[in-house]
């Protein structure tokens, strides 16, 4: 594991399409803020878990004897969570 220290307005490179920032802190609760394309999925990490656990499951009941890396949403979880907004905050450089 990576670990970077990293200030408000501070971000991280990954590749050359993903960018994360530090928005806010309080308390022990960090805001980021990503910067990535349309196509990239981010999900927190515990709905994460809860999709690969449904996707192995699901498939223990079908023929299905492989998985692709980025498992897809089952219906299933899709009805049990609300869209999430995405909020877009300006962050004004310094200068």
């Amino acid at each position: 594991m990576l670990v970077l220290s990293r200030k408000i307005n501070e971000s991280i490179q990954i590749g050359t399409d993903i960018e994360i920032m530090v928005i806010d802190v309080r308390g022990d609760v960090v805001r980021l803020g990503i910067t990535a394309p349309q196509a990239t999925q981010i999900w927190r990490k515990e709905l994460w878990d809860i999709i690969v656990k449904e996707n192995k499951t699901a498939a223990e009941g079908s023929n299905v004897s492989s998985f692709k890396d980025a498992p897809q949403l089952p219906l299933s979880t899709f009805s049990k969570l609300s869209k999430i907004p995405t909020v877009h905050i300006e962050v004004e450089e310094k200068k």
